[in-house]
């Protein structure tokens, strides 16, 4: 069956060929339009652990207490505890065994949890808050976990700096590729 159905594949593939070559000669269409450099900033929001990426801004976990229970107790408690079904997880609260570690105590870079709360939190309000009430939030959080002051001021150069619980827990690939390579 196959014998027969060649002859038709091959002239498929040799008018396939044919238009792609032809193809060359046809303007792409002109979708879309060319975006500005703000627009570009607004949407690369990524934030990496030395900091590259933070905004300006500032904030203390005593201006994030009220944006938390404005904004997230809610969901995750007046403690940040999360919920009894585990649903919600915990931001804070000492280590237990598996998935129920809280975020304090299990994510390595406090300049992770700023990214994460500026892309996807509150669920009801989106990308909606500040700078300066994003780093509260985020000092907030690191607060009921024991890890700054309350009124420890969080910026673009002192969010780096804090030193997390789970920091030693995890190590970077391509730092230890990099050591090889570079003496």
């Amino acid at each position: 069956m196959f014998s027969r159905l060649q002859p038709a594949l091959l002239l498929i593939f040799a008018g396939t060929l044919a238009a792609i070559a032809d193809a060359g000669e046809i303007e792409p269409p002109r979708l879309g339009q060319q975006i500005s450099e703000a627009d570009v900033e607004a949407i690369g929001t990524t934030v990496f652990p030395d900091g590259s990426g933070l905004p300006q801004g500032s904030g203390t976990a005593e201006l994030g207490r009220e944006i938390y229970g404005e904004q997230c107790a809610s969901c995750h408690g007046n403690t940040g505890a999360g919920d009894m079904k585990n649903t919600v997880p915990p931001l804070a609260g000492k280590p237990k065994k598996g998935a129920d570690w809280s975020t304090g105590a299990s994510w390595p870079y406090a300049t992770a949890i700023f990214d994460y709360v500026r892309r996807a939190m509150p669920p009801r309000n989106l990308k909606q808050l500040s700078s300066d009430e994003l780093y509260s939030l985020t000092a907030y959080i690191l607060h009921m976990n024991g890890i700054v002051t309350l009124t420890q001021q969080l910026d673009q150069e002192t969010l780096p700096k804090v030193t997390m619980p789970a920091a030693g827990y995890f190590s970077s690939k391509w730092d230890k590729l990099e050591s090889r390579i570079r003496p």
